[in-house]
């Protein structure tokens, strides 16, 4: 089975296309520039070079493909609005290249946030559009619902965690710890984050490939519930920084944009997930990572 991929050398698509070789895939990959094309042809992965503003580039792969599984976002939170109008023109022109077809498309999304406790059933976030990324994955399944499409989700917690994460949310909360001389948190820190060791999540991925059911939405839920001043505690022992409590004010001076999600949190099952897909998480946690890796 030949998969197009988008987003096959960041950090989750690389998990993804190695775990997908390794079970026998193939993989036709979206390139953007010279130095991904290579890394990715070095692996063993066929490259059709293109960028996300081009819908023909998007549909030739599409067509060259048995499905598609859609992991690139351009992960730029001070143009947050833009980057999700991006995302929302590839999966549109991903989806209308897949009528008429019954190949599955699988997509990563982000569980809303407006609640204490979500699950895959957790209704759509009813933050503003321009902030919102579970608004494409909605627009994705409407979409597929009225075009008969073979759409399923894949949420992913605040952050997915390994030793090749060099530019999530982890590394720039320690950067940021680092350069004003103390590990933060915001109020008493007891606001709760979920994360996901990359491998567990490739995994995940693939079982929703093999296992899931068009429509489907998955939790990659590695850890429920990490306290976010458990975290910056991890962070004050690996680098020997005091552990301080700030306003989101002065937050936002050390880790910026990310003081929004830094005094938010909630508590997410995947045991739906894990039932249906027999899904088990095996890797490294959040804090065990931030000891050897981050």
């Amino acid at each position: 089975m030949k998969l197009f991929i988008t987003g096959a050398s960041g950090l989750v698509g690389s998990a993804v296309t190695t775990e997908l070789l390794s079970h026998g895939y193939s993989i036709l990959a979206l390139a953007r520039s010279d130095k991904t094309a290579e890394t990715l042809e070095k692996k063993g992965v066929e490259v059709i070079r293109g960028v996300f503003s081009s819908p023909e580039t998007l549909a030739a792969g599409v067509s060259q493909a048995d499905g598609v599984i859609h992991l690139g976002f351009v992960h730029d939170f001070n143009h947050f609005p833009e980057s999700l109008k991006t995302d929302k023109a590839v999966i549109a022109a991903i989806l209308e290249a897949l009528k008429g077809t019954d190949k599955p498309f699988i997509m990563i999304s982000v569980n809303s946030l407006d609640t204490e406790f979500a699950d895959e059933d957790t209704p759509y976030s009813q933050a503003p559009a321009a902030v919102n990324r579970t608004l494409n994955e909605k627009f994705a399944f409407d979409f597929a619902a009225a075009n008969h499409l073979n759409v399923m989700s894949v949420r992913l917690p605040p952050t997915v965690h390994g030793h090749t994460d060099f530019r999530g949310f982890i590394p720039i909360i320690v950067a940021g710890d680092k350069k004003y001389g103390s590990a933060i948190y915001l109020g008493k820190g007891d606001n709760l984050w979920s994360a996901v060791n990359v491998a567990d999540a490739a995994t995940l991925i693939r079982l929703a490939l093999e296992k899931g059911k068009p429509g489907a939405r998955y939790n990659a839920i590695g850890e429920s519930g990490i306290a976010f001043k458990t975290i910056a505690e991890a962070i004050g022992k690996k680098y020997g920084l005091p552990v301080k409590s700030v306003t989101p004010e002065e937050g936002a001076k050390v880790i910026g944009v990310l003081v929004g999600f830094a005094g938010r949190g909630q508590k997410v099952s995947s045991e739906k997930t894990k039932k249906e897909l027999g899904w088990e998480v095996k890797g490294a946690g959040l804090l065990e990572d931030i000891k050897n890796f981050y």
